[in-house]
């Protein structure tokens, strides 16, 4: 009890013992493992619990050096936890009854479950019900060594009684003691994100992003708290996702050929699967809701067709049914030559449009299940297509860096819009039509205004390809996911930007007035300081020349500067070079410049950038050809000297030189 130790666990199963005390002692080798030891527990001061991936955990007693229990449990533990006390454990309200001296832990495996375990009876008392980690047999990923572990570590807080762990795909999640339910996730890595959308619930602001990344779970964030809701059920990765017209409902679309729709629960807050739609025979690449009911949704893919699926008789209730429905297909398309990439439902639900890597664009009339049009114009495949919220237009976003509008009543092309130098992949109609937003494979974000087609701004968002962009219901909020691995969420700042623009202009309308007000009551020296704040040259100029026009008005201004900051003297240095350009005001400016030379030190002068420019380019270059000039005529006097001393010439030497 008075000797401290160091216990380690190896890669080749061993367990040491070092005694701090004796220098250079050979350890204690506690040997029972057949595989790396990934977690230590001690449980009092003479009982050690072990685990590793032998699927086995030890309980070591350290006073006899001896283990008194091997527990097989039947996984791969890579973190053991004991809790502090017993008392901790009347939340879980375990039917079996164990003495205070029972080594009880909790193990956290391969499996994705938290387990707990007797140390004494070698049973598992408790199995996590929340299945949200639990590893799915037919998960792409079984064969991966990597991906065989779920936890890596665990700890339990005694404050907030929650497990904290960290998983093998980078992320925090936190289980609570009481139900060892998910309280909350944060995501350390997302991979490639491909889609996004802003998901409102019951509220009219945005409360949730939906992202779908480089795997096969749709992950939910909550705006306010971030943490993330994994959605299970597709089986590869989810390529694109859409939301119904009254954020009840969620679509996505996977590598796996299916169609899933997922319903929100108001009162849980949580998302569940309720419906899927297999009928594609390559990967669904783009889905659209109906935008005026949860009447159908289209999906685009891979096999070249479109499909039109009823919602008609869909179930909102989660609870009265276990299994998702399947949905039927009301019809199925050949749309184009090439893999379809997107979707598009008009806003009066009556056309659709597809675009495809064929370089063209077509509308389809779905009641009549017809085409209507093909637009072709575009270089290379086309990305995305968009109908206009408010006119008759159909907009399209190319691999050729284009962005076209086309007509939906002529079938014509109204306007090309060129400016991205790289493929655009997704567009948005913002500001009632009048506006779209671009994202382009390089990572920019372009604003255009659709009257002049010109681009109001450009932001230089991501450092990958931009491959998803949504705006929420109030365009108050834009977010964009890309291949950089992140989602970036942007704010509406025109109002506010405009709001500011008008008061520095009342600000400085105000201040120009209080100029002339002091200009009028003779008080220039404030009125000067107020000039070189508005920036405004001539009328700094002005007051200098009624300031020197007062008497005694030369030392006044010397006053004046005396108390000038080092901002307001390197903009006096800028308008004085200017002014001395011109004959009307060169002799003020020879009198400031002859203040300034005697009121502050040459080291000042040359810190302060315009002063450094106005000496350098004047007077430093004046005074570096007179340097060389006098050092040139020192060397020859010097020479001439030498020379005399060391081969002195006679009288008519001298005189024939």
């Amino acid at each position: 009890t008075k000797k401290i130790h160091v216990i380690s666990g190896s890669d080749d199963g061993r367990i040491y013992l070092h005694n701090l005390h004796v220098s250079g002692a050979t350890p204690t080798i506690l040997q029972g493992h057949m595989s790396t030891v990934t977690s230590l527990v001690l449980h009092n001061n003479h009982t050690l619990i072990s685990s590793a991936r032998d699927r086995v955990v030890i309980i070591w007693d350290l006073q006899t050096l001896s283990s008194t229990r091997t527990i097989p449990v039947m996984e791969s533990v890579e973190a053991l936890i004991s809790l502090p006390s017993h008392d901790y454990l009347k939340q879980l309200k375990l039917k079996q009854t164990f003495n205070s001296d029972d080594p009880l832990f909790f193990t956290f495996g391969n499996s994705g479950l938290i387990k707990l375990w007797s140390g004494t009876t070698g049973r598992c008392l408790l199995i996590q019900e929340d299945k949200t980690y639990e590893k799915v047999a037919n998960n792409q990923y079984g064969k991966d060594i990597e991906h065989q572990q779920i936890f890596l570590n665990a700890y339990f807080n005694e404050t907030t009684r929650m497990f904290y762990t960290n998983t093998v795909d980078h992320n925090i999640v936190a289980f609570n003691l009481k139900k060892l339910k998910l309280d909350k996730q944060l995501i350390g890595e997302l991979g490639d994100v491909l889609d996004v959308r802003f998901f409102n619930g019951n509220e009219n602001n945005p409360l949730y992003v939906v992202v779908a990344s480089n795997d096969e779970k749709v992950k939910i964030f909550n705006m306010n708290t971030w943490h993330c809701q994994m959605l299970k059920g597709h089986t590869d990765i989810v390529i694109g996702l859409d939301i119904s017209y009254d954020h009840s409902l969620i679509a996505t679309c996977s590598k796996d050929d299916i169609i899933r729709i997922w319903s929100y629960d108001t009162d849980k807050s949580v998302f569940s699967c309720i419906a899927m739609a297999e009928g594609h025979t390559g990967d669904v690449a783009a889905i659209a809701f109906a935008k005026n009911s949860n009447a159908f949704i289209v999906s685009g893919s891979q096999d070249t067709t479109a499909k039109v699926w009823s919602l008609e008789n869909l179930v909102l209730d989660n609870n009265e049914m276990k299994e998702p429905q399947n949905l039927s297909s009301l019809f199925t398309l050949k749309t184009h030559d090439k893999e379809v990439n997107s979707v598009a439902v008009s806003y009066n639900d009556k056309q659709f449009a597809t675009g495809s890597a064929d370089k063209t664009a077509k509308i389809w009339d779905i009641r009549n299940q017809k085409l209507l049009a093909v637009l072709s114009g575009h270089r290379r495949g086309i990305w995305c297509v968009q109908f206009s919220p408010v006119n008759p237009e159909l907009a399209t976003a190319s691999a050729d860096g284009l962005i076209k509008i086309w007509s939906t009543k002529e079938y014509n092309c109204l306007q090309t819009i060129e400016g991205h130098d790289a493929s655009v992949l997704r567009i948005v109609y913002l500001s009632m039509g009048t506006q779209i937003i671009s994202s382009g494979s390089d990572g920019l974000l372009k604003l255009w205004d659709l009257k002049t087609s010109t681009c109001v701004k450009s932001i230089d968002a991501h450092e990958g390809k931009i491959w998803g962009m949504a705006a929420s219901t109030d365009e108050n909020l834009l977010v964009t996911c890309a291949s950089d691995s992140s989602v970036t969420i942007w704010r509406d700042s025109t109002e506010e930007d405009r709001q500011n623009k008008r008061e520095k202009v009342e600000e400085v309308l105000l201040m120009e007035q209080e100029v002339s007000n002091l200009i009028m009551n003779k008080k220039y020296h404030e009125a000067l300081k107020i000039a070189l704040n508005l920036n405004q040259p001539y009328r700094t100029l002005t007051i200098i020349k009624e300031i020197l026009n007062e008497i005694d008005g030369t030392d006044h201004l010397k006053n004046t500067l005396l108390q000038f900051s080092d901002d307001h003297l390197n903009l006096l240095f800028s308008y004085v070079i200017d002014w001395n350009t011109n004959t009307r005001h060169s002799t003020e400016a020879q009198i400031i410049i002859k203040m300034l030379l005697s009121i502050v030190t040459p080291d000042k002068i040359l810190k302060l950038p315009n002063g450094q420019k106005c000496v350098e380019k004047r007077h430093m270059s004046r005074i570096e050809r007179l340097s060389q000039q006098v050092l040139f005529l020192d060397f020859s006097w010097h020479s001439m000297k030498y020379l005399d001393q060391t081969n002195p010439l006679s009288s008519d030497e001298l005189q024939t030189t």
